[in-house]
């Protein structure tokens, strides 16, 4: 190899490292000047390149320092500058004493990730405790051996501020387990498996961390001998995703500083009278998806004067779980938002509703996810004038308009997507309204596009100053049948679609032509007046002279249908015909006679049949036996002129269009069911007309 190469090389090789250095060249939270970050994570080193220049914060995460000692610093120019040190994921199996000694302003330090054995770990926190400007601790996913009762014990005197120990499998925390820490002002001790936990005396903490654990009760902050508080400043505590199963109202007695509490996802089935009477000072509980057995809210539990955001949620019933709804939000003065979810309101008169919200009027969030809210919102709306945001996503909401929400002016955001609104009519809601909102969710409704929803269509399509989430991919027609999974954005309306002519050009239009045609009709009728009667005459004379021989049929319709099918013939067909009308029909699941064969029992009972109806789906184009039931109908219309009762239940799609099935749609009438109120209405009249004749 030539000179040249081996300089070639060794020119790439430190190109290699100032590109790690350069990655990140911005100011973080730890670092106090724009390009003071080098980081090299992720790279697969086993060392820590070469280092000069001020440089304030080194990641080094995600690489391979098996042994941390002194000297793996070395290449570090000024170890004495660097504020913030992040060895996570290095695979370090030991580490000396004294490896951080160097590091004297240091401020954060992140070791997660590594299986350091608890001796290694113990002594080398118990050097750095010296150093009073450590403020922040991550040791998170360090492995359940780590930490042991005495891990702490020689970081006596330590100022730390901020201590995680994330997804560590601990079990239980004691007193003395974190009896050094005097100063600590944040604690996270989430995703363990901690089922018990006793603090020690921490004067200055005010934020714990204990989601996601086994804890099936709050914690006891209370000394043991008095009900003074162990953590006397305590502001926030996040117990979410435990098992705590029961809510003692004297559990918060010793927590007069708590302000926020959140307590979501647990397994509470009551909360109590007064919960909330040993905290002043909170302002916000978070209580949403609590699972706890038919989960009940006495009258007062939520009595406080200073909580000013809550939310609430559970499986239950609103009827039950609501046991007062006129005390329930009472005595709430300060409250400004409100999350309800998942209790089921469909048993709730809509009455009950408006008085269980009514105390609210300071109100400027509200909402309620899946409570199955089926009337219109504006009964519990009108007394809330300070609402500048309503989401009531995911309910049985039909209609809304300009009087749902009248007495908010100040709403500037407003969510109902996943509801049942079908139509939003001009005459009742305005354009005005919608342009005054900055946010609108109307995502995932079903849309029924006819001239009713044009104007909308066309305010979606316009410049707008509100924001439409989820628009145009979740804004798509359900109805009619042949617009379904449209999109707004691609439907279109001519002009005389959605503007009918007037009654004057009706009268030219259509009255010019009906005249014409009454006039000849009359004529007729009046020139050939004698030879009409003279007909009528002859044909009822004839009438009283035929003989009609009686025709003994068993069933008056034989139903011929796909298996895939039945629940609609069950449900829908035959209550009709025959417990409405008296008619008799052959079904085959149920008037098909045992032990023989398939066709013949076919063949017997349409011959048994004075007309045969025919459903038509895929399901039945796709089936041989309905194919051969349609064959077997065809030729008895054809032979002795039965008459076919032919109804589409569905769109046939081409693929499994036949012959068959082609000449029979386009040869025969036939009725055709739909979704719509109104079709169905026309379908019944059709089909009892046929079946009359």
């Amino acid at each position: 190899m030539s000179f040249k190469d081996t300089a070639r090389i060794r020119f790439l090789q430190h190109l290699v490292f100032l590109v790690g250095f350069m990655r990140v060249i911005q100011s973080t939270p730890y670092c106090h000047t724009p390009g003071t970050v080098a980081n090299f994570s992720h790279q697969n080193l086993t060392y820590i390149p070469h280092l000069s220049g001020y440089i304030e914060c080194l990641i080094f995460k995600g690489n391979f320092l098996l042994n941390v000692t002194q000297e793996t610093f070395r290449n570090i120019s000024h170890p004495e500058r660097i504020l913030s040190l992040d060895l996570g994921f290095n695979n370090i199996v030991s580490i000396d004493t004294n490896a951080l000694q160097m590091f004297g302003e240091l401020k954060y330090l992140y070791l997660s990730g590594n299986a350091i054995p608890s001796h290694d770990l113990k002594h080398l926190l118990g050097n750095i405790s010296t150093n009073y400007h450590l403020h922040t601790l991550k040791l998170n996913e360090m492995g359940e051996q780590t930490f042991l009762a005495d891990t702490f014990s020689l970081m006596e005197g330590t100022r730390l501020k901020e201590l995680y120990l994330e997804y560590n499998n601990i079990r239980h925390i004691s007193a003395g387990f974190l009896a050094v820490f005097k100063n600590l002002k944040m604690l996270v001790l989430s995703h363990n498996l901690v089922a018990s936990a006793n603090f020690p005396k921490m004067h200055k903490l005010y934020k714990l961390d204990m989601s996601d654990n086994n804890l099936n009760q709050i914690p006891n902050f209370c000394m043991s001998d008095n009900n003074s508080s162990l953590l006397p400043k305590l502001r926030d505590i996040y117990l979410n995703d435990n098992k705590i199963v029961e809510i003692r109202k004297e559990i918060f007695r010793c927590l007069g500083s708590l302000h926020e509490l959140e307590i979501r996802q647990n397994f509470i089935s009551v909360f109590p009278d007064d919960m909330l009477m040993n905290t002043p000072q909170l302002w916000s509980l978070n209580a949403e998806k609590n699972s706890g057995h038919h989960a009940r809210i006495e009258p007062y539990a939520f009595r406080s004067k200073s909580l000013g955001v809550l939310k609430i949620g559970s499986n239950g019933g609103g009827k039950t779980a609501f046991t007062s709804v006129t005390e329930t939000f009472k005595y709430l003065p300060k409250l400004i938002a409100l999350e309800v979810s998942y209790f089921n309101m469909f048993d709730m008169p809509a009455q009950s509703i408006n008085t269980l919200f009514s105390p609210l009027s300071n109100l400027k969030y509200l909402m309620c996810y899946n409570c199955q809210i089926r009337d219109d919102p504006k009964l519990f709306l009108s007394n809330k004038s300070q609402l500048n945001r309503i989401k009531l996503d995911r309910n049985y909401i039909e209609n809304i308009s300009n009087d749902t929400f009248k007495s908010n002016p100040l709403l500037k955001t407003l969510s109902i997507n996943m509801n049942k609104i079908g139509h939003l009519k001009a005459s009742e809601i305005s354009v005005d309204f919608l342009n005054s909102l900055d946010s609108l969710d109307l995502s995932h409704n079903p849309f029924i596009c006819d001239c009713d929803l044009e104007w909308f269509i066309t305010w979606l399509k316009s410049t707008k100053t509100a924001k439409v989430e989820y628009y145009p991919q979740n804004y798509v027609c359900a109805y009619p049948a042949n617009m379904a999974g449209t999109k707004l954005t691609d439907v279109h309306y001519t002009y005389r679609e959605c503007h009918p002519f007037t009654v004057w050009e009706w009268v030219g239009i259509v009255g010019g032509p009906i005249a014409v045609v009454l006039a000849i009709v009359s004529f007729v009728l009046y020139r050939k007046r004698w030879s009409i009667k003279h007909y009528i005459y002859l044909m009822r004379k004839r009438r009283n002279y035929i003989l009609v021989d009686g025709e003994n049929f068993l069933y008056d319709a034989f139903v011929a249908y796909n298996q895939e099918d039945s629940d609609w013939v069950r449900e829908h067909l035959l209550p009709v015909l025959e417990d409405e009308h008296q008619l008799k029909l052959c079904i085959h699941e149920r008037d098909f006679r045992a032990g023989i064969l398939i066709n013949d029992n076919i063949v017997t009972c349409i011959e048994q049949s004075k007309k045969i109806i025919i459903i038509l789906s895929n399901e039945f184009a796709k089936s041989g036996w309905c194919m051969f039931e349609l064959r077997v109908a065809h030729s008895k219309h054809i032979e002795d002129e039965m008459e076919l009762v032919v109804i589409l239940l569905e769109r046939i799609n081409g693929r499994n269009m036949n012959n068959s099935m082609k000449t029979l749609l386009e040869t025969t009438t036939y009725i055709e069911w739909t979704e719509d109120q109104h079709g169905q209405l026309l379908f019944w009249n059709q089909l009892k007309a046929s079946m009359n004749k």
